[in-house]
């Protein structure tokens, strides 16, 4: 299988690239013109140029853009996560239509962003959308995503968990020096996934029948659980206390609208379509996952 991977240097995207290189797939890369990597040299705000390793590729994976949740929401971070998100998505799919050979399945990251801060309401891939920057963002995101000749898939993604990069790394400090605890009141929802579980969703999907991969794919476990559970949970993972809260009003004032719409939504997303049809669950249990996200780091 030949699969073109957009964000290989990130967290799922590299993850993703040594399991497919690991069980012996020729695996293709983009990169940026600048990047001393090795790969097909493509900038997200332009066309992508014609190259022969284009044609005939089983599965594009397009995982490359800002962080959605790295820095406060200005209104050039908005300008910026747009433009990375939406507009490079549109070129990059516009671009594969148009090969002679194009590719079988288009794999695109969004994220559960798109069904908005819902309280205690059991979301599924048939949910309505919500409101909001973060949601107007994923719906014009999976929107861009969508083709005539490829089997297109949204890859609604939750909070992705390993050591190495992501939410998690940005938690652990204060937790690891016995700081750490709920975001507000704690009573939200997260929804959560094992990094190798997002990475064994992938990979089915990019052999599954087209007619299971077309549409919307939530990339969560299906434990979703409260906040001051998540965070008693990595407490307990770390062997250190969980108990002290950081005030809403404090993330508020910190993160402005991204505090709202992200940090402290309540989105209890379950994956309905994994459970039918895809592989299933190596951790599908938080405290398991989060021990071996924690363990990984130290056996590499």
């Amino acid at each position: 299988m030949r699969v073109l991977i957009s964000g290989a240097s990130g967290m799922i995207g590299s993850a993703l690239a040594k399991s497919l290189a690991d069980e012996g797939h020729n695996v293709l890369t983009l990169v940026r013109p600048e990047s001393r990597r090795s790969g097909i040299s493509w900038h997200p705000g332009l066309a992508l140029e014609d190259h022969p390793d284009l044609e005939g590729l089983d599965a594009v994976v397009h995982l490359a853009g800002a962080g959605i949740a790295d820095r406060r929401w200005t209104a050039a971070r908005k300008n910026l996560l747009w433009q990375s998100r939406v507009e490079s998505t549109a070129h990059l799919r516009a671009a594969l239509e148009e090969r002679n050979d194009p590719p079988k399945r288009f794999l695109c990251a969004s994220a559960i962003g798109w069904y908005g801060h819902r309280d205690n309401d059991i979301l599924d891939e048939s949910s309505s959308p919500g409101h909001g920057f973060l949601a107007n963002l994923c719906a014009a995101w999976e929107s861009a995503a969508q083709s005539n000749t490829m089997a297109s898939a949204c890859l609604r993604f939750g909070l992705v968990l390993d050591r190495s990069g992501g939410a998690l790394n940005k938690m652990l400090p204060p937790f690891q020096f016995g700081l750490g605890g709920p975001l507000g009141q704690g009573r939200h929802w997260q929804s959560w996934i094992g990094l190798d579980d997002a990475v064994r969703h992938i990979m089915h999907l990019c052999t599954a029948p087209v007619e299971d991969v077309r549409g919307v794919h939530n990339v969560v476990a299906p434990e979703p659980i409260q906040q001051r559970d998540f965070a008693s949970a990595l407490g307990k993972a770390l062997q250190r206390p969980a108990w002290l809260p950081t005030p809403r009003w404090a993330v508020q004032l910190l993160f402005g609208d991204m505090a709202k719409e992200a940090l402290l939504a309540s989105t209890r997303v379950v994956p309905t379509r994994r459970l039918e049809e895809g592989p299933s669950f190596l951790t599908p249990d938080l405290e398991d996952a989060l021990r071996h996200a924690l363990r990984r780091k130290s056996e590499r």
